[in-house]
């Protein structure tokens, strides 16, 4: 009390200022604005309340130009004054991202004499230092910027009172498990702020943003701008091709991607959804089984002894498997189909018969060896017609393995794919007044690519409603969150699709399930013999 009664009442202005952690009142006590007509620096309405916020753990998912940069800047000016001996850490995904942030940082302390004065100079240095960041006040507090690199190695060590996380979208995940450990969660004013603009995969970001995560959402379009114009508005929908484009609903609204994208319509793919949470098939009939490494050796048992399958599984005739090979960062997902007669059918043009999706488990950090060990019990337990897999990359060597042991019934079984590859899909019959060829009785070949005809093939199940699934949220998010765009050239008119990259293993495994379905008539058609019309293929 006795320092207080020592200051001026403009000390006691200043000093009252000082302590708004959000940077708003210093920032627009100090800083000085060119674009603004009488100089002054002033926020928007809508900063206001988000900069003040004062939850724990907040994210942004808003749209691009609405001021996230500013706020750091502003936390960043202002955290000194209030949290001596303290740090702060900024952090982005690659330092391309990252100094662009640090650099507007020192660029705001310096612009200031009281943030300038403030910082500790010693020799040469001027209290800042580079690669990496860092700015030291005279109090002990510091200002950090750091990367996470591909294993997060890059933030261990920081014990952040606040932490500002710049392009959260991108950011690995192993980056993510890292900061977890590092903010100080016992102080109540710890503070971590996630920002970016979502790329529309469902990953970490996405999970963060939704309301059961824990974490403080907040939401802003480019419509809050107070400079948005009706000009600008047409200008952006041409720009991305119209409003309902995925890129205009994430850089414009902060939407993740489109709801209907561009593999799946979304309300289309809910009718495929058994929605009753309390359903005999969402509660038991479904199994989601999640086996990782430290669960097989506390275990003891076999791998395969920990599939705990209900024998009703065993009364589909016809079942489908698809796999999506991974080992370590990338877990395996298998999808088991069960065919089973629908009750009716819209058209006579589609098949009176659904896939149910009766079983996924999921394999994290587990050896190729103890994979196949569970495929081969799936294979025994279920008696697929196929078994699809990618047997690119870390699906060669279980492929291989199975070849070498030549295990009878189950390697027939096995439907290996490659996802950049292109298989015969279909035959085009010769005309009546053709030859007959006896090297290619079928008909000329029709190829496609692996990857862009199983997605199709998906794609028609969902639309004729002939894909039954349960409430699997996980899931749902993956078949939500793949998109693809079209890429022409001036070699190919036509273009090619390329698909958003993401985590989107269970839909591979969708996929290669799917293609063993399609593909059930084609290979049949393969294995006839030579001298056996394809019409009276189609007649058995």
């Amino acid at each position: 009390m006795s320092a207080m009664a020592d200051l001026t009442e403009e000390e006691r202005y200043l000093l009252a200022i000082l302590q708004d952690q959000s940077g708003i009142d210093p920032a627009e006590f100090s800083w000085t604005d060119d674009t603004s007509k009488d100089f002054v620096f002033r926020c928007w309405d809508f900063q206001y309340p988000w900069y003040r916020t004062q939850s724990k753990f907040q994210i942004d998912q808003c749209a691009r130009a609405i001021g996230k940069s500013v706020g750091i800047q502003m936390r960043a000016w202002a955290f000194p004054f209030t949290n001596a001996g303290e740090e702060m850490l900024v952090t982005a995904p690659e330092m391309i991202h990252l100094d662009p942030v640090t650099k507007h940082i020192e660029d705001r302390i310096m612009s200031s004499r009281l943030s300038r004065e403030f910082l500790k100079r010693s020799g040469t240095s001027n209290g800042f230092s580079h690669r990496p960041f860092e700015a030291k006040f005279r109090n002990g507090a510091r200002i950090v910027g750091r990367i996470p690199q591909k294993d997060g190695k890059g933030v261990k060590g920081m014990h952040p009172l606040k932490l500002e996380m710049d392009e959260a979208q991108d950011y690995p995940e192993a980056g993510w498990v890292e900061l977890g450990e590092t903010l100080k969660y016992g102080d109540e004013n710890a503070t971590w702020r996630a920002h970016g603009v979502s790329r529309g995969v469902r990953d970490r970001y996405y999970k963060q943003t939704q309301p059961e995560s824990g974490w403080f959402s907040h939401r802003y379009t480019a419509m809050h701008r107070p400079d948005w114009t009706a000009e600008e508005r047409e200008a952006k929908a041409e720009l991305y091709g119209s409003r309902d484009h995925p890129d205009y609903r994430r850089n414009i609204l902060g939407q993740h991607g489109d709801a209907q994208s561009s593999l799946f319509v979304l309300t289309r793919l809910m009718q495929c959804v058994d929605q009753v949470q309390s359903s005999f098939y969402n509660q038991s009939e479904y199994q989601h089984i999640r086996i990782n490494d430290e669960r097989v050796r506390d275990s003891g048992l076999p791998i395969e002894a920990l599939l705990d399958l209900p024998p009703e599984h065993r009364g589909y005739g016809n079942v489908w498997i698809g796999m999506d090979v991974g080992i370590t960062n990338h877990p395996s997902e298998i999808i088991v189909l069960g065919e089973q007669v629908a009750k009716s059918s819209k058209s006579s043009d589609v098949p009176n018969s659904k896939l149910k999706c009766i079983a996924r488990i999921h394999l994290e950090r587990i050896a190729s060896p103890d994979q196949r060990a569970v495929m081969a019990a799936l294979y025994d337990f279920y008696r697929p017609r196929g078994f699809g897999m990618d047997r690119t990359g870390l699906g060669l060597p279980i492929w291989q393995e199975i070849q070498q042991s030549g295990e009878p019934g189950f390697i027939q079984a096995m439907r290996p794919y490659n996802f950049s590859e292109k298989i015969v899909v279909g035959y085009d019959s010769h005309e009546s007044d053709t030859a007959y060829d006896e090297e290619d009785p079928n008909g000329k070949k029709i190829m496609a690519n692996v990857l862009e005809y199983s997605s199709d093939m998906l794609r028609l199940l969902v639309d004729q409603e002939r894909l039954i699934l349960p409430w699997d949220v996980d899931m749902l998010r993956e078949f939500q969150g793949q998109t693809y765009v079209v890429t022409k050239s001036s070699t190919d008119a036509y273009g090619r699709k390329q698909f958003n990259k993401g985590k989107f293993h269970a839909l591979d495994a969708f996929r290669m399930a799917v293609l063993a379905y399609q593909q059930e008539s084609i290979n049949h058609l393969r294995e006839l013999s030579s001298d056996e019309p394809i019409l009276d293929a189609f007649l058995v």
